[in-house]
Formats: structure tokens, C-alpha cells, sequence
């Protein structure tokens, strides 16, 4: 007996299940709300460079002598929000500045400093020589609308140092790489349950410690300490309630879990809302995962886990109370369930052995790898864009959870492939759409960047969704848990590259640098989802069980063809020659 046909003996998905699985998918809030809280924490608002020795300078200009003064201190530039220069200085400023410790804005002070800075001329509000030498600023001032304090203001990691937030946000999803390989490990060796503990554990210190950090670096550090257990908390608990159903209501579970994933993004927005203070901000979602510890008494150990281990008491008790809930009977030969009942695992090197299934499996890896870096590229640029910061996340969970809804109604109707294609389709349009009104249009056309972007992480989110049910159906049982393996790995790859492609015009400059980030997520965008039309449809299919399975797939799959709305691929992923040594 295979432990999926235990399973289906004792109810798939009943009562205690379903108790079981809910408790299960908590922690995917907690996982939420401390990934896509980086929106917040590692924010940039407007700035621009201090009036050198001015204590009380402030972004906004108070009066018509701070006028002056920043007139005077600073270039002025177009590109600017402000109207100054974010990153450079007069140089004499800083010449002038080193006879006074201080200057207020009085009519006294500031004739001296006119008389000190050698300005060749004064007329219409302080205009002055173009030609003077400038340097780069040490020290600025922000706009505190919308945030009192971030990460970025706090340690200046402006300007030069402006890449430094792409490598933070970066290291969470390198992290994220290291967890899945360790803690699949411990998972497997202590078990899901306790597997869950640890992870929720070095989570809360994890977060504590970014709430106390006295330097970047120390929280850089940390922040890929936490990307290790945020990432594998939810890895763990997703495949403990996965073990917990039956293979008919995996696709379902699968699905609801990504809803528990966006709750936790929402729920990161009133939090970083009310406190305005990135270190209040992380401290509140720290706290969160103390509830969470109770778990521990909550949930049961994964039967399939312990049948392995051979203990074989507890599975029993496990058992007993699904079979309780859902009003079975549990078999007598129950202790003879093939816990392995995926069999025997190969590797990869099996995928190399047919040109098709080499294209195939290339083709899957690198929708990944887009994919997360559309998803969480768009998510974390959610602060470049015109407008709040908060409204703008608001409206980006809002269409992400429309779309998850929607891939779970339409997905069996459409067809996975069809699906993620259009899904791919749309997001790259709407990201290389935001181009033209960055290029050409002024401030008033920025709208039409926001809501192009928030379409493309809509859609990127969509295709997030349906393509871990791709992958599990296009890949053969006897090489599946490897293949979804290295997916993760590309999928993680993504993610790391994901935060200097967002930041891609803030780092580079020049007149391009708007619409670089959009024009590289739309491009991938239309590469992968051009690619994905290679693959077979898998709706209606019997899972692959062996290699020829795999291969057999693209018999049945439907003809591409204009009739049906699709264009032939380009790429041949049919031909079932064998490759010689030299092509492998």
C-alpha cells in the first residue's frame, strides 16, 4: 500500500486536516509580512543633499532666507523632486563652511556666508555662477512624510552607497538558497515539527537582532540569517500540510497557502503605517512569531515522516484522529504503507538523455528564475514608484490576491500552459508599456508608470502560482523531488537578482535610468513566457511516473497553431533523439 492510497483510506482532506493544515499555513503570514516588509524598512524617500554647517536644515524649505542658503550650497537639477542636487555640493561651500560651527538662517548670517562663498552675483533669489566646482555631499536631509525613519536613513546609504540596499535585500534570497538545502536536511532528520520550532526560533532572534543593530553591515549579516529561516519555515510548513491530504487535494492546498502568503504582506502595511519607524516596523513583526511558538502543542508530527522513522505508535495516534474526524477506519496493514511512495528517486543526469526532455527542463528552470525575478522585483520596487508608498503597496496585495483567486478558478479551465502564458504575456506588456511614459511624459503621465507596474506584478503573481503545479506535473516521479529541488535554486537566484534589477536606475543614472528596470523585467517576461509554450499541456493528465512518461506527454499534448490562438514555438522540444556523449 503507497501512503497516498493510506490517505485516500482514511479521508483526504476531513475535518482535523483541515484543523491541522490551517495552523500549518499561520507561519506563511509571519513569512509574508518579513520578505515584502523590506518595501518599507529599506525605503528611500526624497532627499537631498545638507546646506553644509547648518544644524537646523530640513528637505522642505521653510522660508525665503533657507531658500537662499540651499541655493547658494547646492547645484539645482531638474531631476530632482526637490530641485537640488542630491549628491553634490559648491565646493566652497565647504571651504566657507569650516569657519563656522553652525549658521542660522538670519538676515546676519547669512551675509557673511554671502560675503565667505565669493558669489559673483546676486539677483532674483540668489542665482549664481553655473561654473562653480562641485564635490559630493556627505550629509542630507530627507523628506519625513511618509516615513519618520528607514534603514536607508538612518546610515545615509544614499548615493554612492546606494547599491548597498540591493545587497541587504539580496542576501535574504541568498538565505533563502542556503535554507532549503539545510533545513531540507534537518527536516528529514528531526522531523517537520521540529524542524518548524528552529526555524520559528532563529527567526525571532534573527529579527530581534535587526531591531537592535547598531551598523548596515551587522544587519546585513542578520538579514541573511533570516532569510535562511523565513524562507524554510515556509518551505517546511507548506510540505507538512502537503503530506497531510491526499493527492487529490494537493492542487487546492497548494493554492490556499499562497493566500496566507499575501495576508502576511498585507498585514505588514498597517503595521509599518502606524509606527512609521523602520526598527518598530521589524520589532512588530518579530513579536508576531511568539504566538506561533504554541504550535508545538497545536499540531501533530507528519504521520508520513514518522511511519519512516518506524515509529510507529505515534503515526498511529495521528492516524487514529484523522480517521476520527473523518468517520473511517484505519487499515490493519496500515504499518506496511510504502512511505516512499514517490519510489525511487534518480538523477537529474536522466533529464539529459533526450534533446527534448534537455529543452524541456531548461525551459522550466529558467521560468523560474523570471518569474521570481519579475514577482519580487516589482514587489520591492513597489517605493521608486510616483505617489505613496503605502497606497501603491495597498493596490499591489489587493491585485496579487485577485489574481491568486483567479488562477484557482480559471487554471482548470484554461489549462496550466495557456494559463501561464498569458499570465507572462500581460506582465511583460505592461512593464515595457511604463517605457514610453517614462521617456517622453512628465509628471503628470507617472500614473500610468504606477498602474502599468502594479499590472505586471499582478500578473507575475499569477504565474508565481501555477507554475509549482507545472513543474510537479511535468517532471516524471521518479526524478521529481530533485528537479522541484534545483527549481528552488533557480527560483532563489531570482530572487537575488531581483533587488539590483529593481534598483537598476538608481545605481547606473544617466537619461535611461527610469525605464531600464521595467524595459529588463518586461524583456525576461516575453523571453520566458515565449519559451513556456514549448512545453506540453498537462491538464487532464495522469502524472508522469518514468522518463518515457515525460516524453510520451508530447503526443498528447495539442498542436500550436493560429486556429487556436497561439503561434508555433520556435524552439523544437519534440525531437526524442537520443544526444551522444558530446552532447550531453
Amino acid at each position: 500500500m503507497k501512503f497516498d492510497d493510506l490517505l485516500v483510506a482514511v479521508g483526504e482532506f476531513g475535518p482535523y486536516q483541515r484543523r491541522i493544515y490551517f495552523l500549518l499555513c499561520l507561519p506563511a503570514l509571519l513569512c509574508g509580512a518579513q520578505v515584502l516588509s523590506a518595501v518599507f524598512i529599506m525605503a528611500i524617500p526624497d532627499y537631498r543633499c545638507k546646506i553644509p554647517a547648518f544644524a537646523n536644515d530640513s528637505f522642505q524649505i521653510r522660508n525665503r532666507a533657507h531658500g537662499d542658503l540651499a541655493n547658494m550650497s547646492i547645484p539645482r537639477v531638474s531631476s530632482s523632486t526637490s530641485g537640488f542636487s542630491q549628491c553634490l555640493v559648491y565646493s566652497d561651500v565647504w571651504r566657507a563652511a569650516k569657519e563656522y560651527d553652525h549658521v542660522e538662517p538670519a538676515a546676519g548670517g547669512l551675509a557673511k556666508w554671502r560675503n565667505a562663498w565669493n558669489t559673483t552675483s546676486v539677483e532674483n533669489g540668489m542665482k549664481f555662477d553655473s561654473t562653480r566646482e562641485t564635490r559630493q555631499c556627505h550629509e542630507w536631509v530627507y523628506d519625513r512624510s511618509e516615513f519618520d525613519s528607514t534603514a536607508i536613513t538612518e546610515f545615509d546609504l544614499v548615493c554612492e552607497d546606494t547599491i548597498l540596499r540591493s545587497i541587504c535585500n539580496s542576501v535574504m534570497f541568498a538565505g533563502a538558497l542556503v535554507g532549503a538545502i539545510a533545513m531540507g536536511v534537518v527536516a528529514d532528520v528531526c522531523g517537520r515539527k521540529r524542524a518548524i520550532m528552529i526555524c520559528l526560533l532563529a527567526q525571532f532572534v534573527t529579527s530581534l537582532c535587526v531591531c537592535l543593530t547598531p551598523s548596515f553591515t551587522i544587519m546585513i549579516v542578520l538579514k541573511s540569517l533570516s532569510g535562511i529561516a523565513t524562507h524554510s519555515l515556509f518551505s517546511v510548513g507548506a510540505t507538512m500540510g502537503i503530506e497531510l491530504v491526499g493527492p487529490t487535494k494537493r492542487s487546492f492546498t497548494g493554492m490556499v497557502v499562497e493566500f496566507f502568503w499575501a495576508g502576511g504582506i498585507l498585514l505588514a502595511l498597517p503595521i509599518a503605517y502606524i509606527s512609521r519607524n523602520w526598527r518598530y516596523t521589524q520589532l512588530t513583526i518579530c513579536l508576531l512569531t511568539v504566538p506561533l511558538f504554541a504550535l508545538w502543542w497545536l499540531i501533530p508530527e507528519s504521520p508520513r515522516w514518522l511511519l519512516n522513522k518506524r515509529r510507529y505508535t505515534e503515526a498511529r495516534q495521528v492516524l487514529e484522529k484523522i480517521c476520527h474526524s473523518n468517520r473511517t477506519k484505519l487499515p490493519q496493514d496500515f504499518l506496511d504503507a510504502d512511505i516512499a511512495s514517490d519510489g525511487p528517486q534518480e538523477g537529474l543526469s536522466r533529464l539529459c538523455s533526450k534533446r527534448n526532455l534537455i529543452c524541456r527542463t531548461g525551459v522550466i528552470f529558467f521560468n523560474w528564475l523570471a518569474v521570481n525575478l519579475l514577482y519580487y522585483g516589482l514587489s520591492l520596487s513597489t517605493d521608486n514608484l510616483s505617489g505613496s508608498t503605502y497606497i501603491n503597496y495597498l493596490l499591489g496585495v489587493v491585485l496579487e490576491i485577485l489574481a491568486y483567486i483567479l488562477t484557482f478558478l480559471l487554471v482548470d479551465k484554461t489549462g496550466r500552459r495557456r494559463f501561464h502564458f498569458i499570465c507572462m504575456l500581460v506582465s511583460g506588456i505592461a512593464c515595457l508599456a511604463t517605457v514610453l511614459p517614462t521617456r517622453i511624459g512628465g509628471k503628470e503621465y507617472q500614473w500610468l508608470v504606477t498602474g502599468f507596474a502594479l499590472t505586471g506584478r499582478m500578473f507575475s503573481s499569477g504565474a508565481y502560482a501555477i507554475l509549482y503545479l507545472m513543474s510537479a506535473e511535468l517532471f516524471p516521479t521518479v526524478v521529481r523531488n530533485s528537479a522541484i529541488g534545483t527549481c528552488n535554486v533557480f527560483e532563489s537566484l531570482g530572487g537575488i537578482i531581483s533587488p539590483y534589477i529593481a534598483d537598476l536606475g538608481l545605481i547606473v543614472g544617466g537619461p535611461f535610468s527610469q525605464s531600464l528596470p521595467m524595459f529588463v523585467f518586461g524583456s525576461v517576461s516575453l523571453v520566458a513566457g515565449g519559451l513556456s509554450l514549448t512545453l506540453p499541456e498537462t491538464l487532464g493528465q495522469p502524472m508522469p511516473e518514468t522518463i518515457q512518461d515525460t516524453i510520451d506527454l508530447n503526443k498528447r499534448k495539442k498542436s500550436l497553431s493560429p486556429s487556436n490562438g497561439f503561434v508555433a514555438p520556435m524552439l523544437d522540444c519534440n525531437s526524442q533523439t537520443p544526444l551522444s556523449s558530446s552532447q550531453v
